[in-house]
Order: structure tokens, then sequence, then C-alpha cells
């Protein structure tokens, strides 16, 4: 959010929009035309810094001497690099970026650079060897003092400090990495190794050196990884085959020592007890079927089942016949019944027969009845035998199903020791087959060569850049200028940004009378002086703000403490009173109540009293004659006071918050019977009753007393603390106090007097 923003979002929260159509109308935005202007006020000096900077970009060009880049490029091989891996769903090679970077670290690294200076014979070459770091500035700068205050010293720093031949080494090596850079070409396998120096031909031989040292560093590297890896791997080859063995030999002894039998996947005992579980349950089940055969034929001897169920219960052939017998047989008894009667010779002998037919069924029946406890004795038997059969293996499984687990364990550790065993046996091979033929991982592509052209310092990049950083460094001074400063030294720039207008200016003032009881009525003791004057202006633009002929609630506020905003209400209410109209002062500063100290020590004394109710207002002047009657009588008005004790005592006894209730109904009682009810008020930013009572308002004035040392956004945070209520901000008035000592009564009382005390 830009700092508009932030003023727009202050003036809703606050209600301060109260600026001139003027002010309303300003944009909210820097044009072309507000770069302009800024552009032709710091003009001498964005000029002077441009100016500066070409300078300083032409005698860096004049002073450094030129160098030349010389560059060799080497490709990493990707169809035989070992750093390549396979991609699985294209089936190319990829070369991972980290692994490039770690082959551009290898070249750049200390033992290239060593190999290389040793080859080159770089420890002597003057170029870097007089190119020093500021270390070894400093230290030859020390060695050098201690010499002069004492030779003695200094024969000894320097015998000290004489350097060796690995310090040699050492400072050469970092001169010479200085000069070294190398790069990855896009997203190729192209490397660029450049090497920089003052003369072309030892840069180009430098070059071609560190890619050689390179290339030769890494086919050295990968012959010794390869010996030392088939070394570890015969090693390893020959401990995991001896594992193996052991592990064989300690499952089968295990196997024989605890007698377990192996048939196929599974042990023999194993199977045996699997065969009789099965015959078992076969064994149940043809007991089950017995006892229900069983049960069958003996309700149907009972006389439980009909004669129709023999049919579909036993398939037995005699009984079926005799049925077909017995079916025609009562046929027969009924058609002889009614032909001959019941007692008719062929009917007796029909039922005769009759009785004959189910006499064999029943013993018939009897017959199977015999038979099918027969076969379910035969299966109870059976299963018996089973039982105990399954009962006997199954302790001698228990015993050794312990021992499998173990055995189990024993011939899975034997197949990991096999397929170990195997896998480096292959693995053993490759490497013989890579230790016999090694590829390097890169090649050259382009050797260096001497370039034509210096590499640094380039002139057509130097002067623009200069120009351009001169440029932005007279813009940063110049905008140090406008922005850096955020004081408010004036009402202008608070109703520009803030959108408060400025009501009045209050000076510095002495006042007579020694202490708070003087600086309450300053206002009638000098009344052409110019804090008069200026207060007498205030007062103005309040009364333009509110219609004439209703009564006036006005609060004083302030950011902080010590503003004078108790001084300003006691004066102000004077010029109310002397214009004769009802004036009432209320103390709302319920942290510090100035003004009721005052009204109650004081008095009269400083034109104040204890607001005694109504009477106060009857006593009041209400025209002309009132008031000349009553300036007769009493030198100075007296200004009721309408205490912070008055106030808490109206408040419920059992609310803690509950001055603020007793606030809001006084304000509304003073209104019918006062012209101006002026009350002080806290300090906003650090009082929640101040912005809970700014709403019982008619409108607010706020206090700037330190506004040489307040900026605008320390004043807007401090009015974004309102929020959202409903706060009407007349405007600000400038207050011109001196601070006081920290050891003054006032000042460590923290009582609000405006700070107008002679000192």
């Amino acid at each position: 959010m830009g700092p508009n923003m932030v003023v727009q979002e202050i003036r809703k929260l606050t209600g301060t929009e109260m600026a001139s159509k003027e002010s309303g109308r300003q944009q909210d935005y820097i044009s072309f035309r507000d770069i302009w202007a800024f552009l032709q006020r710091h003009f001498l000096i964005l000029a002077l810094a441009s100016a500066a900077g070409v300078a300083l970009g032409a005698l860096y060009i004049a002073n450094t001497e030129p160098t030349y880049t010389s560059i060799a490029r080497i490709v990493i091989d990707r169809e035989q690099a070992r750093i390549a891996s396979q991609d699985a769903s294209t089936g190319t090679i990829i070369i991972e970026t980290a692994e490039i970077a770690s082959e551009v670290e290898i070249v750049k690294s200390e033992a290239i650079a060593r190999s290389v200076i040793k080859q080159l014979n770089l420890t002597e070459d003057p170029e870097i060897q007089t190119s020093s770091s500021w270390r070894s500035v400093v230290r030859g700068a020390v060695a050098a003092m201690l010499s002069v205050f004492d030779p003695a010293t200094g024969e000894d720093a320097e015998a000290a400090g004489k350097p060796n031949e690995e310090d040699i080494m050492r400072r050469t090596m970092a001169g010479f990495l200085g000069r070294v850079s190398v790069r990855r070409v896009g997203q190729s396998y192209v490397l660029e190794i450049g090497y920089t120096s003052t003369d072309p031909v030892k840069a180009a031989r430098a070059a071609n050196a560190i890619a050689n040292t390179y290339m030769q560093s890494s086919l050295d590297a990968k012959s010794q990884i390869i010996a030392r890896g088939a070394q570890w791997i015969e090693d390893r080859l020959v401990e995991i085959g001896r594992q193996a063995q052991e592990a064989a030999l300690s499952a089968e002894e295990y196997r024989n020592s605890n007698d377990i039998a192996q048939v196929g996947p599974s042990g023999l005992d194993q199977q045996q007890l699997a065969e009789i579980s099965s015959q078992l349950l076969a064994a149940q089940a043809a007991t089950a079927g017995e006892a229900a055969r069983l049960a069958t034929i003996n309700r149907m001897l009972a006389g439980e089942l009909p004669d129709s169920y023999v049919g579909e219960a036993l398939s037995n052939t005699e009984i079926n016949r005799l049925r077909a017998d017995l079916g025609a047989a009562r046929t027969r008894l009924e058609a002889l019944q009614t032909r001959y009667g019941a007692d008719s010779e062929p009917t007796l002998a029909a039922k005769s027969e009759i009785a004959r037919l189910e006499t064999q069924i029943n013993t018939e029946l009897v017959r199977i009845q015999g038979v099918y406890r027969s076969n379910l004795d035969t299966a109870q038997a059976r299963e018996g035998l089973l039982k105990e059969q399954l009962d006997a293996i199954k302790g001698s499984v228990t015993e050794k199903n312990l021992a499998r687990v173990q055995l189990t364990e024993l011939e899975s550790r034997a197949t990991t020791y096999r397929r170990m065993y195997e896998s480096v046996l292959q693995q053993l091979i490759t490497t013989l087959q890579k230790q016999s033929f090694p590829i390097g991982d890169a090649r050259m592509v382009t050797a260096a060569t001497p370039p034509l052209a210096k590499n640094w310092p380039k002139t057509t990049l130097i002067i623009p850049m200069a120009l351009m950083l001169g440029f932005a460094g007279g813009l940063g001074l110049a905008g140090l200028r406008d922005v850096l400063d955020r004081r408010i030294s004036s009402g202008e720039r608070l109703s520009r940004e803030l959108g408060l207008p400025t009501l009045g200016h209050v000076p510095f003032t002495r006042f007579q009378a020694p202490g708070a009881k003087g600086a309450l009525r300053f206002v009638l003791d000098a009344p052409y002086s110019g804090f008069s004057e200026a207060l007498r202006g205030v007062k103005s633009s309040i009364d333009a703000a509110f219609p004439s002929g209703g009564p006036i609630v006005v609060g004083l506020t302030s950011v902080g403490g010590g503003e004078g905003k108790s001084t300003i209400a006691a004066n102000l209410g004077q010029l109310y009173a002397n214009e004769g109209l009802r004036v009432v002062l209320v103390d709302a500063n319920f942290k510090n109540p100035f003004l009721s100290i005052q009204a109650v020590n004081a008095g009269p004394k400083a034109g104040l009293s204890v607001y005694r109710g109504a009477m106060d207002a009857d006593d009041a002047p209400e025209d002309k004659h009132k008031g000349e009657k009553r300036a007769q009588l009493e030198e100075v008005p007296i200004l009721p006071v309408l205490t912070v004790e008055q106030i808490r005592r109206a408040a419920h006894p059992g609310h803690r918050f509950g001055h603020l209730p007793a606030l809001k109904k006084k304000l509304e009682e003073l209104r019918q019977d006062y012209d101006v009810i002026i009350v002080d008020l806290s300090t906003f930013a650090s009082s929640a009753d101040t912005r809970a009572a700014s709403a019982y308002l008619d409108g607010i004035l706020l206090m700037l007393g330190n506004r040489r040392k307040m900026t605008v956004e320390w004043l807007a945070r401090a009015l974004a603390t309102f929020g959202k209520s409903r706060v009407g901000i007349l405007g600000v008035v400038f207050n011109k106090r001196k601070t006081r000592p920290w050891w003054h009564p006032i000042a460590r009382n923290k009582l609000d007097t405006g700070g107008r005390h002679a000192v």
C-alpha cells in the first residue's frame, strides 16, 4: 500500500474529510509534471553527480592495465562418461546438472591449480606474485612499523614472516585461481575454461594447460579407483563365498539334528497332518449323515412322520413296492365297501390285506433301523480313530515347527549369501574388463589461442555505467532533500498529506502570573497579546464550523502529554464567557485530571470553580446587561468545571468502566443549560477513553505542541487508533510550547498546563 492509500484510509478512519475543495481536487498520483519539476529543482546536483561518475570511470580506465582472456573448450563424452545415467523412458544418456557443476568445481580445484603452477613455473611469474591481497598489505605495513620503532623486533618479525616454499605456493595458487574461469555452455556438455592475463600468449598457454591437466587427472583418478575397486571386490568375494558355505552347512546340520524330513516344498509330518485332517472331516460328515438317517427312521417308527414321507426320506425298493400294493388295496377296499357294504366278506378280506401290507412295511422299517444304527456305530468308531491319530501327529508337528522356524532362518541366510556371491562375482568381472581399457570422461574440443582484443576494461561499458551510477547517486541525494525530513514543519504539509486543516498557530508565551493560575486566564490578563489573538482566531474557526443558535460540544486532545490542551481549553472558555455565553468546562482526562485539581485547589484564583449544577447556568450572564452586572461583581469570570470525581460519582457503582456512560449522560444534560461545552480529553494515542468519548462530541481540536519532533507518519499512525469511530476533527492547532526539564514539579506530576511558564 502506497503513501497516498495510507492517507486515504486515515481520512476515512478519523473522519477528517474537512479539507478545502482545492486540496480535495489534488491529484493522488505523481505526474510527469511533478517529475520534471523535481529534475529542474535539482538540476545542478544531478549534473555534478553525473559528471563526477564519468570522471571516475575515465580515471579507472586510464589507470587499469588491460587484460586478455583466452578460452579452451572441452566436452564431457556422454557415451563413455561414467557420470552418465540411463533414462528408462527414452533410453537416452542423461548427464545431471549437479554432476556437471561438480566437474566445474573440479576444474577450479587446488589440485589442478597446483599441477599447472608447477608445470608452467608460475611461482616465479611477476604478474601473479605482485598481485597481493589486503592481508599481505596489512602484514607488510605492520612489519614496517615494527622495524621503525624497534629494529631488533623488526628483524625478528621479518625473519618470522619470511615465506617458505609452501607459503609461496599458497599465494601463487590464490592469485592463479582468481584468474581462472570455468562455465558450462548453455545446457550442453561443453565446458569453457578461461584464463585472464596481461599477456595474451600466456593466457592461451595457461588455459590449454588447465584443460590438459584436468583430462589427465580424470583418467588417472579413474584408473586408480578401478584398481582399488577390483581389489576390494575380490576380497569381498572370497569373504562372501566362505559365509555362504558356512550358512548352507549350518542349515543342513540343523535339519539332520532335529529329524526334519523334507518332501517337496513342505515336511513329511505336515503332509500327514493335512491328510488325516481331511479324512477326519470326511468321517465327521459321514457320522452326521448316518445320525440324521437314524433319527428319521426312528421318527417314522414312532408315528411322527406320515406314510407319505417314507418314499421321500428313504430310497428303499421293497418299501416302495409295499406302499404301492397298500395304495391299490385301499382303493379296492373303497370300491368293495361301496358295492357290498362294510361288513361283507370281500370288504373284510380287503381290510385284512391292508393290515398285512402295513405290518410288512413296519417290519422293513425296523430292519432298516438296525442297518442305520450299525452304520452310525461304524462311522463313530472311524471318527474316534482318526482323532487319536491326529492328536498324536499334532504333538510331533508342534515340536518340529519350533525347530522349523530356526531352520527357515538358516536357509534364508544361506540363500542370501549365495545371491550376494553371484552379484559380487558379476561386479568383479565387469570391473576387470574396465581396468584393462580405461576411457576418459572428457576430450578437447577447441584449444585456446591468444585473444586479439582486450577483455577489460571495456570503455563502451564502463563510461555509460559510470554515467548511470553518477546520475543515480544524484537522484538519491536530491531525493534525500525531499523525503528525508518528514517533520510536520508547516500546516500545508499536514493538510496535503493527511487532510487536516490548520486552525491557528499559538506562539510561545511567558505567562505573567507564576504557576498554572495565570496560564488558565492569560487570555483575559493580556487581551491583545499574540497568544490571545491566536486563540480568538481558533474560536472564529470553531464558530464557523457549527450553525448558530444551538449548543456546541468541543473536545480538546493531543497525541502525547504536555501539548498544552488544558491551558487552551480554559482560555477558550474565558473567551466564550466574555462574549456573554454560558460556558462549562468538562474534565474528561481520567488519567491526569489537571482542570479538576485546579478547580478544587486554586478555585477563583485560576478563574475556575467546581460545577454545582443548573445554578451555575442560572447565574451565568445571558445578555449584555447581565454580563455588565457580573463584570462589576467579579473581576474575572469564574468558569464551572465538571470534575472527574463528579463524573465518576454519577456512574453506576457496580460498573468498572461506568464513567463513559456517565460522561455521555452529563453531556446531554449540559446541552440543555449551556451554550458552549468544552471537554478536556486525554491523549488519544494511549487512552481508550478518549477514543470512546469522542463519539459524544460535536467536534475535536487536535493540539500539536511538539511539531518539530513529530513526523507525518507518526501522526498518521496515532490518528489510525480511532479505528472506525465517528470522529469529527475540526482541525489542528499548533502550539509552540517550551519543554520543561525533568526536575520540574509539573513535569514530574504529568500535569498538562501548556508549558508556558517563564524559565
